[in-house]
Formats: C-alpha cells, sequence, structure tokens
C-alpha cells in the first residue's frame, strides 16, 4: 500500500489509523457507516447491524444515495491504495459496461466523474488539512 500520492510508501496502515481526508476520524469509524449503510437494507442482516453497534431499522434503498456512497468508498480505497488520479481515472476506464450503463442512463460517464470529484475533493482535505464534508 502507499500513502498519499504514487510513490510514497503506505507504511502498516490499519483501520485503527486515521483517515486522514476526515480530520483525525478513524479509517475504522469513517468506513463502517457507509458500509452498514449499503448492507443493511433488509431486516434479514439485523445480526449484522448489531454486531457492528448500530440498533436502528435497516436503511432505505435510495440508488442516488447508495451511489454516492459507493463512490466515496471507491475514492477512499484509491487514495488507501496510493494511486495518482491519472492512475485513478485510468483503472476507472477498464470498467467498459459500466462507462457504457451510465452513459446509456445519463449521457455520461457519471460513475468516473463522481468518483474523480470525490478523490479530488479528498486530495484537496489531504493538502490544506480540511476535512472532507460528504455522506454520513
Amino acid at each position: 500500500m502507499r500513502r498519499r500520492g504514487a510513490g510514497s510508501p503506505r507504511t502498516r496502515q490499519t483501520y485503527s489509523d486515521a483517515a486522514e481526508w476526515s480530520g483525525g476520524t478513524i479509517l475504522r469509524d469513517w468506513l463502517a457507516p457507509r458500509v452498514l449503510e449499503l448492507t443493511y437494507t433488509a431486516w434479514d442482516l439485523e445480526p449484522f447491524a448489531r454486531d457492528v453497534g448500530y440498533d436502528g431499522p435497516p436503511f432505505r434503498w435510495d440508488p442516488a444515495r447508495r451511489f454516492l456512497l459507493r463512490a466515496e468508498l471507491d475514492a477512499a480505497f484509491f487514495h488507501l491504495y496510493g494511486l495518482s488520479r491519472d492512475d485513478t481515472a485510468y483503472v476507472l476506464e477498464t470498467f467498459p459496461i459500466v462507462r457504457k450503463n451510465d452513459e446509456k442512463a445519463s449521457g455520461e460517464y457519471c460513475t468516473k466523474r463522481v468518483i474523480l470529484e470525490i478523490y479530488d475533493a479528498m486530495a484537496d482535505a489531504l493538502r490544506t488539512g480540511r476535512p472532507l464534508r460528504h455522506a454520513p
């Protein structure tokens, strides 16, 4: 793994370390609510939700919200693996079916655009020390 851009080695990144774009939130605490909201959408997953400390009802299936959460997770992992913006854009070009479906539905490759926008916002947060402000 790498830290803060290509060429900079990441040393022992764990889920107990800070999500550096989040203003000091522990990575686990930044990831968990997003993963929970994407997965806990029906009562049959209630034991899982309880295991991660959530005692509320399942989350409503909201396609726009789910899209944003997935994009945030994707951008975060591109940063955690140390991919540059150019490398991230290249990787996103290797999903032709996603691109085709996006273009059919919206006239643009919106998955790539939104992931790169969030990637850039995270990079700005890393550079300035001002925390990222997005979903949850």
